[in-house]
């Protein structure tokens, strides 16, 4: 295979197409490529979870009333956990895949060595294997259930009592509690689980990758040898944070709104998120630490020896008189030796950790941006644009 073929994108998804689930969406009809299909993918989401929610909440009285304590319209967590997390984890996959499937052809076109092109498609083979398993999205759904499970009848088995969940007239188990226990709340626990599996196939991929021989060019102008676009790509898993992001803020927010709880109260738990966010997301940057160093350590030798020979010969030509009778002025000399020192600059100045400033801040900002409107429960919202605005300006 040639640099510049454009493979079939297919072989080359990590996060949009293959397995048990996406076969299943095939046969219904709702695999559909492009935006139209994730955005009807979406809406079917919404339509076979939170509307039956509603509409069996509102036949048996529950989806609000004085009697409860948390009714159906005042749910806030489950309200973001089916009408904007699950349309999240599926718009996701058109936002995360077309930039996996560039850095998968970059690096075959641009950065593995012919002889290793064999071994650099087998890795990708190895992958989509994972990522077609019929095993391993069985495991996930038992996985699921067992999660529920546990979270009903083990770690809180009263915990839908004074809510939509349970019937303030005889506390029995409403309807609509049986389709969020079964069915709805499964569906999306599966959906995270399914993403955390793509994800953990992309980065062990990654790591492997870096244990190939790599043409890092210690001279690029991304001052990573060639290597920052792959932090990018990665950088798109950023919508799986704020995803999360959206998911915690919406707990927190409930009981800040029920409970009377205050957002510092909670400040802890929202550190303990950017901690994990930042640990899960930026880990497997690291795995080209080792090469990257091996690189710069090679190109600060290499660019030396070659600053050292053309530096002689400059002051033998032009500082110890054997310059002959070549003028100074408008020699391509100067120019050059101030070109190798540029050259030796980059290198001096090349990055051995694909993790920087930029992809920090874009999970950071990503987990983060949910929480703002908690916000409000602190500040005024006239003194909280003010607040921004002073920032801002």
């Amino acid at each position: 295979m040639t640099p510049g073929t454009q493979p079939n994108s297919n072989d080359y998804s990590f996060a949009a197409s293959g397995g048990l689930f996406h076969r299943l969406l095939t046969r219904t009809g709702l695999a559909k490529s492009g935006t139209n299909g994730f955005q009807m993918r979406a809406g079917c989401f919404i339509l076979i979870t939170y509307i039956p929610l509603l509409i069996l909440t509102l036949v048996q009285g529950v989806a609000y009333g004085p009697n409860l304590k948390v009714p159906f319209f005042f749910d806030v967590s489950e309200a973001t956990r089916f009408l904007v997390v699950g349309p999240l984890l599926i718009m996701s996959e058109a936002f995360v895949e077309p930039w996996l499937v560039q850095v998968v052809q970059h690096v075959r076109d641009r950065l593995i060595c012919s002889e290793q092109l064999p071994q650099y498609e087998r890795l990708v083979k190895r992958a989509v294997r994972c990522r077609n398993s019929n095993i391993a999205e069985i495991v996930l759904l038992i996985g699921t259930f067992f999660w529920q499970w546990m979270d009903v009848f083990v770690l809180a088995p009263h915990a839908g009592i004074g809510t939509w969940q349970v019937l303030p007239s005889n506390n029995e188990p409403s309807c609509a509690w049986f389709w969020y226990i079964y069915f709805a709340k499964p569906l999306i626990r599966f959906l995270w689980l399914r993403w955390l599996w793509r994800y953990l196939i992309w980065s062990f991929f990654l790591i492997r990758i870096a244990f190939l021989n790599l043409k890092i060019m210690p001279t690029h102008p991304d001052r990573h040898g060639g290597l920052a676009f792959i932090s990018v790509g990665h950088a798109k898993f950023s919508v799986l944070a704020l995803t999360f992001g959206a998911q915690v803020a919406s707990i927190f927010g409930e009981q800040v709104l029920v409970d009377g709880k205050t957002l510092m109260s909670f400040r802890y738990e929202i550190l303990g998120v950017i901690m994990i966010v930042l640990l899960v997301f930026l880990t497997p940057l690291l795995a080209f630490t080792c090469r990257l160093l091996e690189a710069k350590r090679i190109g600060l030798f290499e660019f030396s020896a070659l600053a050292d020979e053309y530096s002689a010969d400059f002051r033998a030509k032009w500082i110890d008189g054997g310059r002959g009778s070549e003028q100074l002025l408008g020699t391509s000399d100067i120019q050059s030796l101030a070109d190798i020192g540029n050259s030796y600059e980059v290198v001096h100045e090349m990055r051995v950790c694909l993790i920087n400033k930029d992809n920090i801040m874009t999970f950071l900002v990503s987990t983060l941006l949910p929480f703002t409107p908690l916000l409000l429960t602190i500040y005024p919202f006239d003194e909280l644009l003010n607040h921004l605005l002073k920032v801002v300006m």
